[in-house]
């Protein structure tokens, strides 16, 4: 009998409520799935439901509206038995996922390293619609490709009974055939194992796989041994190092034993208690004939036996200690006696203190060259720094003058002044400038402000360096030399001052009471 309802989805009295579309299968499929037995997808008794997915906020427009779906305007006093009743399979099994872990071994031909691997999977059944997916983790340099093994999709059982695979398939350590491939599964989350005790059938417990000669000899980490002696021979030999003990270091850190000893002249020995390193100086004096050689022996540690062993063969226990310098008694330097005749105070004192021993003091003392004071200093030309041009006078090969760091880094602040010309003549008289003090470097910048239509030009009037007072017996300016009313005289031109900043009238009160 023909019906008068439109044939369109939805308006078929007989079609089925939990169908879930109605397109047409193409005729591929159709010869594919021709003996296939479809059954229709078995509902199972979750452990616990999912939670009501809100969907994400960051695409909406308008702020005052959200993105909703229909879980989320469910009534409040609705009858949630009622609403399953009539939700089809796919709704009341979705997001219900199975994990297992699971192994294969697959052949290995034409290598020496190994016959066989086994690569271990995870596979992922959904109740949804019992498809399953196969996914296997990167390793690194594994010379396969990983990661998605088997796309979602249904997978027949391997019987020929043309059913597909069910969750009463998968079982621990049984084995699962997947499209020809043996798979062992070893292990499963905590879900799952729930799912399974829900359904009285409750899995085995996991076991670790067994491992193949790929994940022992590639993938397993070398950890190299640190070889810490020869280290600290290499970074000493190159001048380098550290000492052993941080404490050591700051404790006694440009304390220095000094010893007076002779051999077959006088020498210096100096023991650095920083990090237990001697060295020996020659004591070199005018006219004595003998080459100026500066150093007997350079800086080290100085082991008690002379020996050739290998590099970093030598121990820190085998080294000479303070103890070990006595009074009168020779020491042994590379198979050279070195008699001890005395020390310096600092050193009398430290074994006073730290052995009890009263080292008696004497020695022949460095040679120290007087200096000679005939060295005329020319006026300064005015041009560049004058202690940067005193460098060509005491040296011959000039060093750049040091800095006072902790006054660069502790003063770094200005003070500006507002000055005029001191001076009668018309074109002069009404000109203004700015005096900056810079307390850093006492250095002083002078700077001319723009006035329209003066004929003037503005900017840098005078460079910023250090300035000398005529009128204080040609000494470098001072904070306490620029005092508002005063008139100074910089590079010769002649600066009333009238005014200050506030911040240079609060540091004068603080700094000058």
């Amino acid at each position: 009998m023909a019906s008068a309802f439109p044939k369109l989805p939805g308006f078929v009295p007989t079609q089925e409520i939990d169908k879930p579309n109605f397109r047409k299968v193409s005729s591929t499929k159709q010869e594919q799935n021709r003996e296939v037995h479809h059954l229709p997808n078995k509902e199972y008794a979750v452990p616990r439901k999912q939670p009501i997915q809100i969907p994400p906020q960051s695409g909406m427009f308008n702020p005052d509206y959200m993105s909703t779906t229909h879980a989320m305007h469910l009534p409040k006093n609705a009858n949630n038995d009622s609403e399953e009743l009539y939700q089809p399979s796919w709704v009341k099994m979705d997001r219900h996922v199975l994990r297992f872990s699971g192994y294969f071994k697959e052949a290995v031909v034409e290598s020496a390293l190994e016959n066989y691997r086994i690569r271990k999977i995870t596979v992922f059944y959904y109740l949804e619609d019992h498809s399953l997916s196969i996914t296997e983790p990167k390793q690194e340099n594994s010379g396969v490709p990983q990661g998605a093994f088997l796309k979602r999709q249904k997978v027949l059982r391997a019987d020929d009974s043309k059913t597909f695979i069910l969750p009463e398939d998968f079982r621990i350590n049984q084995d699962i055939i997947i499209f020809g491939k043996t798979i062992r599964l070893f292990d499963c989350d905590q879900y799952t194992r729930e799912f399974y005790e829900l359904q009285g059938i409750p899995q085995e417990p996991s076991f670790v796989p067994q491992s193949d000669s790929f994940e022992t000899k590639t993938m397993t980490k070398f950890v190299p041994q640190k070889d810490t002696v020869m280290k600290d021979y290499l970074e000493h030999k190159l001048g380098g190092g550290k000492v052993t003990s941080q404490k050591q270091f700051l404790e006694n850190d440009r304390k220095v034993l000094k010893f007076y000893v002779f051999s077959d002249i006088e020498y210096i020995l100096h023991y650095y208690l920083a990090d237990d390193t001697i060295e020996i100086k020659e004591i070199n004096s005018a006219n004595s004939g003998r080459v100026p050689f500066p150093m007997m022996l350079r800086r080290q540690k100085l082991p008690r036996k002379f020996s050739l062993n290998q590099p970093g063969q030598t121990y820190a226990e085998d080294f000479i200690r303070p103890q070990d310098i006595q009074f009168g008694q020779p020491l042994i330097i590379y198979n050279r006696k070195f008699l001890i005749n005395g020390c310096d105070q600092f050193t009398r004192q430290y074994y006073f203190e730290k052995f009890n021993v009263d080292f008696p003091l004497g020695g022949q003392e460095e040679y120290v060259q007087q200096e000679r004071s005939n060295i005329i200093i020319p006026p300064h030309n005015g041009i560049g720094d004058e202690q940067d041009s005193l460098g060509y006078i005491y040296r011959l090969q000039p060093k750049p003058p040091k800095k006072d760091f902790f006054k660069w880094v502790d003063n770094q602040v200005n003070l500006r002044f507002l000055a005029m010309f001191n001076t009668t003549k018309p074109e002069d008289k009404d000109r203004v400038f700015v005096i900056t003090f810079f307390l850093n470097d006492d250095s002083l910048l002078v700077y001319e402000p723009t006035v329209r239509n003066s004929g003037i030009p503005d900017g840098k009037f005078l460079e910023k360096r250090k300035y000398k007072n005529v009128n204080n017996n040609n000494e470098f300016f001072t904070p306490g030399d620029l005092i508002v009313g005063n008139e100074v005289q910089i590079n010769g031109w002649r600066f009333q001052l009238l005014d200050c900043d506030e911040f240079t009238k609060k540091w004068y009160s603080e700094n000058f009471k």
